[in-house]
Parts: C-alpha cells; structure tokens; sequence
C-alpha cells in the first residue's frame, strides 16, 4: 500500500500545496494571495480562515478530502529552541506556533496551526519538518554580547538539508560524515555549517550578508540611530531589513534576471552591487569555515540564485579555497517535506513531541520587539 501525504508549505504571499504518492507528486498548486486579502485579514493568524479555505478548495479540485490521506507534512514554524527532523503537532506545539513568547511571527508558523486542524477532523497526524529555527548549536556558538540575547539559529533548514542528503548520496558517502557549509540564496540568503549531520551553526537572512529583499547585517550603531531618528516606525524599520532591503532598495528589484541585464546593458551600479552581494555570501562562507577549523568537505550553493551562473561564478572566485564549490539550484522543499514525512509514516525516522517546558529550560524564549 502506497503511502499518501498532503504536503502544506506557507509562504509570505502564497499557499503552496502538493499531494504526495510515496516519492511521487501526483498534484500540486501554489495558491497566491493577494496583497488586499492578507491587509483585509488584519493580522498573520487571522489569515487561517482564508489559508484553510484555499487548502479546502485544492482539495476539491483533486475530488480528495482530508481522511483519504496517510498524514499531513507541514512546512515548520519560527520555534525557537526545537531541533530539526519531524515533530508531531501537539497542542503544545501550536500553542507554541502561534504565541510570540514562543515563536517569532512568520507566515511558516500557519504550517503546523492549519495540519492540526484538518488532521483532527479526519483523525490522523500532522508534522512539521525540519523547522526554520532547527539546529543544534552547541552553547560557544549561543554567545551574543548581550547577557540578555541568546544567539539563536534562523536558515533555510528544509532544503538545506534536503540538499546535503543528495549530496551525500552523489559522493557515495554517508551524510554524517560530511562537513558542509550551504548557502540557500533566494529572496533572502541564509548559511549554515552542517557536522555529523547536524547544523551547527547559522547565519541568518538577516544577520549576514545582504540579499535580493534582504538588508543584512552591518555596523549596529548607526541601524540604532536610525531606529531612533522619528523617521521610521518599527514596521518601516522592519519592511527596510527583511522585504525592501538589498539589491531592491537600490535597484528597485530583486528580480536577478533583470538585474543581469542591467549589467549586460552597462549599469556598473548595478555590476558592483552584485559582486558585494557575491562578496558578502562568500565572507558568510568563510566565517562558518571557523566552525570546521578549515576541514571542510564541500559548499552547496542553492536556492533560486543559484541558478545564477554569473553569480555563482563570482562566489566560487571568492571561496572557492575554502572547500570545493557545488551547485544544487532552485528550493526542493515541497519534496523535502514528502519525503521526511515517508521516513516517518515508514518507520525510518522516528518523530519528536514537543513540550513547552522544553523550550523554557532551553532559556531561548523571544524578545522581539512587540
């Protein structure tokens, strides 16, 4: 008997949904929602209704209903403090998914909310998957400069992972022999050390190298500053570091294929911003060499960017000492899902609880602004 799974991946401004026959994708739809839907839902937990109803009508155009599945695989949330592979989806765990004590407020924490919710109603489970916030960073690297801020781990966990796994397999060695560092690069670029087939360490979207849509890090005084200045509010702020940051603040797009010809075209701005971009994404990779003191087995360039020859090519330029420079293009997270789900459903892989007292005695509770 084949194993059947919905697959539910929430994005910023779309709904990506697929169903799973054992390895094979058999349906899958990314429903977009309009900016006016989302500002009309008023806040990201109010957009549930309007998620769940577009998961209920792409099951309708399958003529599938919720019980004629094995299990329901969902995109992981902003939990801090959980550790990667799968989770069934508790109470705890959704409370956990939709409080900001718990959680910082993130279109993925809907993934778990709205899986729970159809798997009650036709009794079976739900899982998250190697959550955004999954590692297992050891307590050198939690360190900040401020007592009252622990270092927590934020990347592109699902098809990080997905990729060193098919790394692994095209080297014909196991993947918890490898030391990896991985740079997914799409809207936001996010990099991670993998060890023992753990992520180790992290860099962030929005704490390391600048990105399409991202701002990245730099020097804090003058972000300080300009939090402080009257001229923007914490939202504006906000909007400036993760969706209008980057290339798109000084170019006006993220699109990479425009932004390309405008090199082609001439634009040295744009020319000399694309190479710090390469830039940075290679500095990111040499400051996560530290973590495997320099032994390290390979860098996995994915993503969307990394289709990116142009960019690609100007990366390896940089870090190509480093370690050999592989290419894996595009996000494969949908499959990533299924398949960790199928491990799951098969007894390969074992599935965690999660209990809120865990992540309290982890000490790793938010303190995001309000």
């Amino acid at each position: 008997m084949s194993i059947r799974q919905l697959i539910i991946n929430p994005g910023s401004t779309s709904t990506k949904l697929a169903v799973y026959e054992d390895e094979k994708e058999t349906a899958g739809e990314s429903v977009s929602h309009s900016p006016e839907e989302l500002a009309a839902c008023g806040g990201l937990y109010e957009q549930i209704p309007l998620r769940l109803e577009a998961i209920r009508r792409f099951l309708d155009r399958q003529n599938l209903s919720v019980s004629d599945f094995d299990d329901i695989m969902c995109r992981g949330g902003m939990v801090w403090g959980i550790g990667t592979g799968g989770y069934r989806v508790n109470d705890e765990l959704v409370t956990a998914l939709s409080h900001e004590e718990y959680a910082s407020p993130h279109a993925s924490d809907l993934g778990g909310i709205l899986g729970k919710m159809l798997g009650d109603e036709a009794g079976i489970d739900a899982y998250i998957y190697d959550a955004v916030t999954g590692a297992s960073l050891p307590k050198v690297a939690q360190i900040t400069g401020f007592p009252e801020i622990i270092r927590r781990s934020s990347c592109h966990v699902l098809n990080m992972h997905a990729m060193a796994e098919r790394f692994a397999q095209d080297q014909g060695v196991t993947y918890d022999s490898l030391r990896l560092i991985i740079a997914h690069m799409g809207g936001g670029v996010s990099l991670c050390a993998i060890e023992n087939g753990q992520i180790v360490d992290s860099i962030g979207d929005d704490d390391g190298p600048f990105s399409p849509e991202r701002s990245g890090f730099t020097q804090i005084l003058p972000i300080v500053k300009l939090c402080y200045s009257g001229n923007y509010t914490y939202e504006e702020m906000k909007s400036m570091i993760r969706g209008n940051g980057g290339l798109k603040a000084y170019l006006g797009t993220s699109d990479a294929r425009e932004i390309e010809k405008m090199i082609a075209d001439g634009n040295k701005e744009a020319a000399l911003l694309y190479r710090a971009q390469a830039y940075q994404i290679s500095k990111g990779i040499g400051e996560l060499s530290i973590v495997h003191k320099g032994k390290c087995d390979g860098v996995i360039l994915t993503g969307g960017l990394a289709y990116s020859g142009m960019l690609t090519a100007m990366i390896e330029e940089y870090a190509g000492f480093i370690a050999p420079v592989h290419i894996y293009p595009g996000e494969h997270e949908m499959q990533a899902l299924a398949l960790g789900g199928l491990r799951i459903m098969t007894g390969k892989e074992e599935s965690r609880e999660f209990h809120l007292d865990d992540i309290r005695a982890s000490g790793q509770l938010t303190f995001d602004a309000p």
